[in-house]
């Protein structure tokens, strides 16, 4: 996920602080090759990632202008933060469906512990998975807003889902849900 992110540093290289222009979708298709051609990491698909990788291009359209972008690379760093942040709200959290998704189905079908309370690790790890998703999908933006007032200097989306505590309790009560 951090490889993603630093897709969009890449053309900040070709953006100064001049007056704001949209992304236009050259830039954004820039963006999305880019970001397909990343290594992924082994619990995203290549179908998770496409999809990762579309709706990001779409949401920089979306929410995002030159300088935006330019501000990501910037010397001041309150800037910068404020940048990301946004960033990460607009662009990446309403995307989130798709890599957690496929994180968290992996994460459960590869723990041993699964085929111990379930006959059917499949069936939970699916329904587990789909509940984050769709959860994500809905709710990813107030996910991050929260996040972030608890963690204001995140980077990676993915790994602040993994080590925020509240998230994590919300994504055992889906298994359990799941179980029953």
């Amino acid at each position: 996920m951090r490889m993603l992110i630093l897709s969009i540093f890449l053309i900040t290289t070709q953006i100064g602080h001049v007056q704001a222009k949209a992304i236009d979708s050259d830039m954004a298709e820039r963006y999305y090759q880019d970001c397909i051609s990343k290594d992924r990491p082994q619990n995203l698909s290549e179908e998770g990632q496409d999809k990762l990788c579309a709706c990001t291009a779409s949401k920089m359209i979306e929410s995002m202008d030159t300088n935006d972008i330019a501000a990501l690379s910037s010397q001041d760093q309150t800037e910068a933060r404020a940048a990301i942040n946004h960033m990460i709200i607009n662009v990446y959290a309403p995307c989130m469906e798709y890599p957690t998704r496929d994180y968290y189905f992996y994460t459960c079908a590869s723990n041993p512990k699964t085929s111990i309370i379930t006959k059917d690790p499949t069936k939970l790890c699916n329904c587990m998975s789909d509940k984050i998703s769709k959860y994500m999908a809905k709710n990813g933006k107030d996910v991050f807003e929260d996040i972030l007032t608890r963690t204001p200097n995140i980077i990676d989306p993915m790994s602040a889902l993994e080590s925020d505590p509240e998230f994590q309790n919300y994504t055992k009560q889906q298994a359990t849900s799941c179980l029953f």
